[in-house]
């Protein structure tokens, strides 16, 4: 194979990649979505899993357990009246995967 060859296998690589992870923030903003319109607990569990997907197919991730995915949702829900959903959620998933990756 020709360094040409290699070149552009890596750039479509690269592009497959940043296409997936496309679909997986498509994939987390409707579960979103649906969170909203569906049912909280439910909603609140595929957004999660979503972005955690959309997280791993950008680079290589050290994800959250089942256990920390329901610590991460428990902590949402204690803290629903103080700032929009989206906010809480956010900084939520942040600050659990700052503390597996740091």
């Amino acid at each position: 194979m020709t360094e040409e060859d290699e070149a552009f296998n890596e750039i479509e690589r690269r592009s497959k990649a940043k296409k997936d992870a496309v679909e997986s923030s498509v994939n987390a903003k409707e579960a979103l979505t649906k969170l909203l319109t569906d049912g909280y607990d439910q909603g609140v569990k595929d957004a999660l899993e979503s972005a955690t997907q959309a997280i791993k197919e950008l680079r290589t991730w050290v994800g959250l357990t089942a256990d920390e995915q329901s610590f991460v949702f428990d902590q949402v829900k204690q803290i629903v009246n103080s700032k929009p959903f989206w906010v809480r959620f956010a900084d939520a998933v942040e600050t659990k995967l700052k503390e597996k990756n740091t």
